[in-house]
């Protein structure tokens, strides 16, 4: 009886242990599944908290609705829209964006050319330098594609190679 008893403890460790590593391993597939699709909110429409032209660049760095609290609108530079009347859509609005280090890290949310009141951005997204002054200064950005009308480039104050190993944004030692 003690026999039939220990093998049928046995049978149960080992179910046991079976469905535990087969949990563990759900689990581990599903918090890497969860990364891969994580929603990093670029393009949402955001609010930057100040009203700003077409000439200023405007920021909000706790902005609620976008995962990395970056909200921007960044200067227009795109040269249809100071054309009178406006030879593109100049209506984008401000949205959220995130830190980056290559062009696609900057998926994000595009317009509904259909939906008269989405103001996404249309082009999509790059990344690059928004700002050569304050916390954001020379700091890479996901940008929407709509405000550079003359291409994306880095501002020669940002580029270390260019200044001494250094960019106008830090403090001189």
């Amino acid at each position: 009886m003690s026999a039939k008893v220990s093998a049928q403890s046995r049978h149960l460790l080992t179910a046991m242990v079976r469905v535990s590593v087969l949990g563990a391993l759900l689990l581990t597939l599903a918090a890497l599944g969860s990364m891969a699709c994580e929603d990093n909110g670029i393009g949402r429409p955001c609010d930057v908290g100040a009203d700003a032209g077409a000439s200023q660049a405007v920021y909000n760095n706790q902005a609620l609705e976008c995962p990395s609290r970056t909200c921007l609108k960044p200067v227009d530079d795109n040269p249809c829209c100071s054309s009178v009347p406006p030879t593109c859509s100049c209506n984008t609005g401000p949205y959220c964006s995130a830190y980056c280090s290559k062009d696609s890290d900057c998926d994000g949310q595009k317009r509904d050319n259909g939906d008269n009141g989405d103001f996404r951005c249309q082009t999509g997204y790059a990344c690059g330098v928004a700002f050569v002054v304050g916390p954001l200064c020379c700091k890479k950005l996901c940008l929407c594609k709509d405000f550079l009308g003359t291409g994306l480039l880095t501002p020669q104050i940002c580029d270390p190679k260019l200044n001494n190993g250094r960019t106008a944004c830090q403090p001189t030692p």
